[in-house]
């Protein structure tokens, strides 16, 4: 049965923390983009919302439902005046859709997560950090591979896991509240993703960037960073979580100041003296 609500409780995040227990699976994943940010039920349709949560207007609309609006209309109206409005991309059937508008509107989502996230706190979070461990399976695990080749031009440790024929638990093993954990984690998600995010909570800074069923994995974590991989092709995008793993490097190379410059220069010294870099 789901939770009655009265009129007074307008917090949108309170609500879904009342019915959490009583949602389907499906309805957890709107439920968990919804909590890390109200504003998609503002600006975004039903449609929108359901394509970039890889769930269906149904579940978007039963949601609503639990949380105690009578429609779409009703929860916009009680966000609209807590968090002013914003203005919806418009959906289109995924078999007419050009692949480079589907690009640019996973960019869009992207970074706009990436926004929300504090990008100038998160490169000094990853700055200030003791080490930086950079985890990814599967789909993940090349995106998990460049960033950490990305940020190790710019700050020293930072380390990618786990190493080839090893699990998880050695990385994790030694974590404290120094450290700062970037796991990476793409559709359809390895075993296990949630406990690892869960472990390595209860002890680090921990950072999910994913696509955005990984809403629900990421609970735990302090950061959330949803990047959308649709595709009208059999396969996922992974550009626009390519374009903000770009961008985070970039923060924190801005952030590093002199410091980060110097690395830089120091790992090219080190490129031309130990002749590892070929012509142009």
């Amino acid at each position: 049965m789901r939770v009655p609500f009265v009129p007074e409780v307008l917090d949108v995040r309170s609500r879904i923390a009342a019915v959490w227990e009583e949602l389907t699976p499906a309805e957890r994943r709107v439920a968990a983009s919804v909590r890390l940010d109200p504003e998609l039920l503002l600006v975004r349709s039903s449609a929108e919302i359901a394509a970039e949560t890889g769930t269906s207007k149904a579940t978007v609309s039963r949601l609503v439902r639990a949380l105690g609006f009578r429609d779409a209309a009703d929860i916009r109206d009680t966000l609209m005046t807590a968090r002013g409005s914003g203005l919806p991309w418009a959906a289109e059937d995924a078999a007419h859709v050009d692949q480079r508008l589907v690009e640019a509107r996973n960019l869009d989502a992207a970074f706009a997560s990436l926004v929300r996230a504090d990008r100038r706190g998160l490169a000094r979070r990853i700055l200030r950090a003791r080490r930086v461990l950079v985890l990814g399976a599967r789909n993940g695990h090349p995106i998990a591979l460049q960033l950490r080749a990305q940020l190790a031009q710019v700050r020293p440790d930072v380390r990618l896991g786990p190493a080839p024929s090893q699990t998880f638990g050695e990385e994790v093993a030694d974590l404290d509240t120094r450290d700062l954990v970037i796991v990476v984690t793409v559709r359809r998600h390895a075993a296990g993703i949630a406990r690892l995010i869960e472990r390595c909570a209860q002890k680090a800074d921990v950072v999910v960037l994913g696509d955005p069923t990984a809403a629900v994995l990421a609970v735990p974590a302090r950061t959330a960073i949803l990047c959308p991989v649709d595709s009208p092709s059999a396969f996922d995008s992974l550009s626009a979580l390519a374009a903000v793993i770009a961008g985070i490097a970039n923060d924190v190379y801005e952030a590093a100041g002199a410091a980060g410059r110097a690395r830089v220069e120091a790992i090219a010294d080190a490129y031309a003296t130990l002749g590892e870099l070929g012509e142009p």
